[in-house]
């Protein structure tokens, strides 16, 4: 399969069948669905909750440092442009190998986030794992797989990519600090937490607002406009709930609780 869905775009590189058939990637995401709701809280029924702390710290801290290099090589291959999230731009000839390279490594990237999962079931937090978690993890590497084979708007596709690594690394960076630190320092990160979770819907209102721009100025392929649309709303829609079951409903009990108590 060539590269270019554009004609403005070089095809001179062959996209290997791993990303460019999408039953290697449905068979993974089939495969993590089974164990994450069934096999895995099957398993762990009768044994204790295994520690993984060293396995959460490393996998951290290989996030953090894998988000630092998706955000370095995007400004490379927009010529530090890619603020510029309404501009209709195609990818220069000498930047199409490096596009290509860039979104396998997502693909992989976005295959390591299921871990993420995996440790909840093997720590017996099986509360974690709720719908808007498996959703977002699923649908991430769904994106990957459209940027790699369905991309016809150059390399401001990216934008989405370097808003989401800027959020990953604010957020892991969080998640190793809560590894490591005592109840006391988790109690004082309450509000990080809290901010952590309106970046993410900051996060998917720029994306729909390129969106917008892009479909309005550029021209979307409409099997783009509508996936790509529904998956980034459905994902703020479901931060949005999280935020307000989380710590808005929690602010008004307390509130409510202060005044019974006076």
């Amino acid at each position: 399969m060539e590269a270019s869905m554009s004609p403005d775009l070089p095809p001179v590189v062959k996209i290997p069948t791993l990303y460019s058939d999408p039953w290697y990637m449905i068979t993974l995401l089939a495969i993590y669905l089974y164990f994450v709701i069934k096999a895995g809280p099957h398993f762990m029924e009768w044994r204790k909750p295994y520690g993984l702390k060293r396995v959460i710290l490393a996998h951290n801290l290989i996030q953090v440092v894998c988000c630092l290099y998706v955000i370095k090589e995007v400004l490379h291959i927009t010529d530090n442009t890619i603020y510029f999230f309404w501009m209709c731009r195609n990818i220069s000839p000498e930047h199409v190998q490096r596009y290509y390279s860039l979104a396998y490594f997502l693909f992989w990237l976005k295959l390591s986030e299921l871990l993420e999962t995996v440790i909840f079931v093997l720590r017996k937090k099986q509360n974690q794992v709720s719908k808007l978690h498996i959703f977002h993890h699923i649908s991430t590497l769904t994106l990957v797989y459209m940027l790699i084979n369905f991309n016809e708007n150059g390399d401001s596709a990216y934008f989405c990519v370097f808003l989401n690594s800027i959020v990953h690394v604010i957020m892991y960076s969080y998640y190793f600090v809560a590894a490591v630190a005592d109840k006391s320092v988790l109690v004082a990160l309450t509000p990080v937490k809290k901010s952590i979770t309106v970046i993410q819907m900051t996060q998917f209102s720029l994306i729909l607002a390129q969106v917008l721009c892009q479909a309005v100025l550029c021209g979307l392929p409409l099997i783009v406009l509508v996936y790509f649309t529904t998956v980034i709303a459905g994902m703020f829609y479901g931060f949005y709930n999280f935020y307000n079951s989380a710590y808005q409903v929690a602010k008004r009990r307390k509130s409510l609780s202060a005044e019974s108590g006076k």
